[in-house]
């Protein structure tokens, strides 16, 4: 059975001066791979590839960077899980209802502009047919005063008709006297 020995620069050492030493430069001594004792050389010698690169790197340390990796690796892919997703709602809602509303939209503007230009004909209409009802007025003023005139001028033919009647019966009577 034995005892561990620690050689330091050829000099008998105890291993807590082994752990400082390897600590000060920032290697992990507690590590199980870390140091390869005699009896478990042959041991890591008989390894697989992928088991020496496995054991390499954990003594290395990368092995936290790989689960740090594939944290990270894990995070992406929930990411993109959610682009995807905000993408296909993109895709399959919001996009049509867009477009929807946007088609809805131009008829709207369509029908206002069409109702504007009705309103806009509307009031032509109007003023022509009042301009026509205008033109009408004055031209039955005119009939009626020329009608009027025609009144006055039939009453005075009537008058003096009147009077010649009465003239020619006084002259009748005054003949038929004699």
């Amino acid at each position: 059975g034995g005892r561990n020995r620690y050689l330091l620069n050829s000099h008998n050492v105890q291993q807590n001066q082994i752990q400082n030493l390897f600590h000060s430069v920032s290697l992990n001594v507690n590590n199980p791979h870390f140091l390869i004792m005699q009896g478990r050389i042959t041991k890591v010698i008989n390894m697989k590839p992928q088991e020496t690169l496995g054991m390499i790197e954990e003594a290395a340390g990368t092995r936290m960077y790989e689960n740090k990796k594939s944290g990270a690796v894990k995070t992406l892919e929930k990411k993109q899980n959610k682009v995807d997703e905000i993408n296909r709602l993109l895709a399959e809602e919001i996009t049509p209802t867009l477009e929807k509303l946007q088609r809805e939209r131009a008829s709207y503007m369509l029908w206002v502009s069409n109702n504007n230009e009705i309103e806009r004909l509307s009031r032509f209409c109007v003023a022509y047919e009042y301009i026509q009802v205008k033109h009408r007025l004055e031209n039955k003023n005119q009939q009626l005063d020329e009608m009027e005139e025609s009144l006055q001028h039939l009453v005075g033919t009537i008058k003096s008709l009147d009077d010649r009647e009465g003239e020619i019966n006084k002259e009748i009577k005054e003949q038929t006297a004699l």
